[in-house]
């Protein structure tokens, strides 16, 4: 979602293109990530309303699978193959099923983190000037308890540094707790993008 950022654009080509081109990254090193992700949302009962409501939240806006008259599980099926195809360079064979998610013992933990910022995120991608989206932290929610706690805090982290929300250093800092426990690096907290509050 961050390599949609900047220009903005809404033609299907360049989507592919673009998802294609981050496919390939590292040798194709990203694709294995892609792909487990993408599997694990289609495989969910989220509709194609509410995946698209986590791509629109994720991006603001800048790539819309609404102007490009698409919707969220017909886009993560185009990523999918994208995805699987850039593995069999690699491999030669199509790619094994993603691994089963991680135990659920981190979810409430995620959810608690999603309720901390709630009404504001809701305020913030409901209200904005340009790139409103709604019905983006029921959504959050729903991957948490029904898909995958890791992809459910890794989207919440992307949605808001996406709607540059004003962030305190001390949920930084417990959001690098919960992030060294569900294994992720610190980069997908700590990229540069946060709006901390400064004092």
């Amino acid at each position: 979602m961050k390599t949609f950022r900047y220009p903005r654009t809404n033609r299907m080509s360049i989507g592919l293109a673009r998802v294609a081109w981050f496919a390939d990254r590292e040798d194709g090193a990203f694709a294995h990530q892609l792909l487990d992700d993408v599997r694990r949302l289609l495989a969910s009962d989220l509709s194609g309303a509410e995946l698209s409501a986590l791509w629109l939240a994720g991006t603001v806006r800048d790539f819309d699978l609404e102007l490009c008259g698409t919707e969220g599980r017909q886009w993560l099926t185009w990523i999918e193959e994208i995805a699987e195809y850039r593995i069999t360079w690699n491999v030669g064979d199509a790619p094994a099923p993603a691994d089963p998610p991680p135990a659920r013992g981190l979810a409430e933990a995620v959810l608690g983190e999603i309720e901390a910022v709630a009404a504001e995120l809701e305020s913030a991608t409901v209200g904005h000037s340009y790139a409103a989206v709604p019905g983006v932290v029921p959504v959050l929610r729903r991957v948490v308890a029904e898909v995958d706690p890791d992809l459910g805090f890794r989207l919440l982290m992307r949605v808001l540094k996406s709607f540059f929300m004003t962030v305190d250093p001390e949920r930084i800092e417990a959001y690098y707790v919960l992030a060294g426990l569900l294994g992720l690096e610190e980069e997908v907290v700590d990229d540069g993008d946060f709006n901390v509050r400064r004092d």
